[in-house]
C-alpha cells in the first residue's frame, strides 16, 4: 500500500509520481475536480454544496472509504500524491481551476463565504 514505506523506494516514488501526473491531468480536465470517498458524509456533503450551487464538476472517488477492501486500488497511491502535492490527505478534496482548495470546511465553505470560489472559478486567481 502506497505510503506504507514497506515497498521499495525508487518503485514507491516511481508510482508516487505516476499517481501525480495523473491526479495534475485530472484536476486540468474540468474547471472544477473533487476526491471523494463515496461512504464519507463530509464528502456527500461536499457534492451535495456543488450539487446546490448547480455548478458542472468532476467526481473521483478513490473508494467507499479509507478502509482495506473498501478503497479503489490507485486510491492509496493518490491520496500520498495529493498529500505531498498539498499537505492535505484527508478527502473530500476539491480543486478549482487548477488550484487547490482544501477539503469541506477548511476549504470549500470559507471560499464561498468570502467570495473566492467564483473568482477561482472565473479564472482570477489571485
Amino acid at each position: 500500500q502506497a505510503g506504507s514505506g514497506g515497498e521499495n523506494k525508487v518503485e514507491y516514488e516511481a508510482t508516487i509520481a505516476a499517481a501525480k501526473t495523473q491526479i495534475e491531468e485530472e484536476i486540468a480536465s474540468e474547471d472544477i475536480v473533487i476526491y471523494t470517498y463515496s461512504l464519507s458524509p463530509f464528502c456527500t456533503e461536499a457534492t451535495a454544496v456543488l450539487d446546490n450551487l448547480e455548478v458542472a464538476y468532476k467526481e473521483i472517488s478513490l473508494g467507499k472509504e479509507w478502509v482495506p477492501f473498501l478503497i479503489n486500488e490507485d486510491g492509496p497511491q493518490k491520496r500520498a500524491a495529493l498529500g505531498e502535492m498539498t499537505g492535505q490527505t484527508a478527502l473530500p478534496h476539491v480543486f478549482i481551476s487548477g488550484k487547490n482548495v482544501g477539503g469541506l470546511y477548511d476549504g470549500l465553505l470559507p471560499a464561498l463565504e468570502d467570495g473566492s470560489f467564483w473568482k477561482l472559478l472565473k479564472g482570477d486567481n489571485k
